[in-house]
């Protein structure tokens, strides 16, 4: 079988829910004010270091909870290949 993101064991729908979108929102953010923000300018090794931070750090407060996906890409994939939608909306 393949794996799919799924929510742990006593993890609320809506707790899930609210989780990504704190996840995504903080990765989105990071990425815009470090590479694409104008009034910025060019901040060089901090973006990409910036990123990764944001990327580690959810995954080790999201991923116990719900696998911390970030992208809606990233867990369609394996949802069509095992054919497990259950909660997938979450994401």
């Amino acid at each position: 079988t393949t794996s799919t993101f799924a929510l742990s064991s006593g993890v609320g729908v809506w707790n899930a829910f609210v989780l990504e979108i704190v996840m995504t929102f903080g990765l989105v953010s990071t990425v815009y004010t470090t590479t694409v923000d104008p009034k910025k300018g060019n901040l060089g090794i901090i973006a990409p270091s910036a990123i990764s931070f944001i990327v580690g750090a959810n995954i080790l407060a999201g991923g116990a909870f719900d696998g911390a996906s970030m992208n809606p890409a990233v867990s369609f994939g394996p949802a069509l290949v095992s054919w497990s939608w259950e909660n997938h909306w979450v994401y």
